[in-house]
């Protein structure tokens, strides 16, 4: 997993973002994102929006770059900088 999907229950935007990520972009990147919900992993979900000052959901984070503008566009770009599928 190169890229990590920070989320939780009850979030719109964190429905619409995955609802993108599949069917949007068919899954391409299924296997390289790892989700951390906010309710399943309470203390990694902790420590990654403290490390990262991230304060609003959905977030992504890889190689050290936190992405909060989850917009199709700028998620397709930092998913084909981070993972290099096109």
């Amino acid at each position: 997993m190169s890229v990590i999907l920070l989320t939780k229950n009850d979030c719109t935007q964190c429905a619409q973002l995955k609802m993108f990520l599949k069917f949007g972009l068919n899954n391409k990147y299924e296997s390289d994102i790892k989700i951390i919900n906010k309710e399943d992993n309470q203390e990694e979900f902790d420590k990654l929006t403290a490390e990262y000052g991230i304060l609003t959901l959905p977030a992504m984070i890889a190689g050290g770059e936190a992405l909060i503008r989850t917009q199709p566009s700028p998620v397709l770009t930092f998913l084909e900088k981070h993972v290099g599928k096109k």
